[in-house]
């Protein structure tokens, strides 16, 4: 069974992309797998 999933477009300014972009190959993840951890730590942080 296919996992589902949506697509989001965003876009980030400049500054914020560059140091996205250094973590994303520092750490060797996809920008997505970047982005998801992201909102996961995000998420829990709010729901604290």
């Amino acid at each position: 069974m296919a996992i589902q999933r949506k697509v989001w477009v965003i876009s980030l300014p400049p500054k914020l992309e560059k140091e996205a972009a250094q973590l994303v190959k520092k750490e060797e993840k996809t920008k997505s797998e970047f982005i998801r951890q992201a909102l996961r730590l995000y998420m829990d942080a709010r729901r604290k």
